[in-house]
């Protein structure tokens, strides 16, 4: 049986609730065969923009504003601020730049 040895590979510290749910959020959009983001889901995500340093402002309606760390602004739907989170998390997790919010 393979095991992870938690003594000589100590997994890095969580810093949000984001970096655990994104695997859920993804497996639940992939499931509905669509993107469809909660209050929840956003928030979280939000929350860990804003960590990385984004500011995320909700519009009316169903538009967010995203601002990165060099001021460029864009203005997207829910679903795809969380889908930008979900690539800064993988770029974090490489050590890898983040990248501009539109790609």
């Amino acid at each position: 049986m393979d095991h992870y040895d938690v003594l000589r590979n100590v997994p890095r510290q969580v810093r949000s609730r984001f970096e655990l749910a994104a695997v859920r959020i993804a497996d639940a959009w992939l499931a509905a065969g669509h993107a469809k983001a909660s209050a929840d889901d956003l928030q979280m995500a939000r929350d860990f923009l804003e960590q990385v340093g984004c500011n995320v402002r909700e519009l009316p309606g169903v538009l967010v504003r995203l601002e990165d760390e060099d001021g460029r602004v864009v203005e997207m739907s829910r679903e795809a601020a969380i889908v930008v989170a979900f690539r800064r998390l993988v770029a974090r997790g490489r050590s890898l730049p983040d990248g501009p919010l539109d790609d």
